[in-house]
């Protein structure tokens, strides 16, 4: 079972979203999403349970959370992003 697998229910979505990242050199996001616990996609919702708290720091900062939603949204089709609350 790959580590993507056994952190979310749609490991192909969710390797298509790290893959744009990658390709939009969004490293700091990409970086933060490799170490996140675990993804949910459910409803056109996905949520996401941040691996570290700084890593929920980060995402919760500023406009970043909503940056990574349009960017979410473009390569899975979601139309909402979510964090877990801690």
């Amino acid at each position: 079972m790959s580590d993507a697998a056994a952190k979310g229910n749609n490991p192909e979505l969710w390797e298509k979203l790290l893959a744009e990242l990658d390709e939009k050199l969004q490293l700091g996001l990409l970086d933060r999403m490799r170490r996140v616990k675990a993804y949910h996609f459910e409803s056109g919702i996905l949520f996401i349970e941040p691996g570290t708290v700084e890593d929920d720091s980060y995402l919760r900062k500023g406009g970043t959370l909503q940056h990574l939603e349009l960017i979410a949204q473009d390569a899975t089709s979601i139309r909402e992003l979510r964090l877990r609350e801690k």
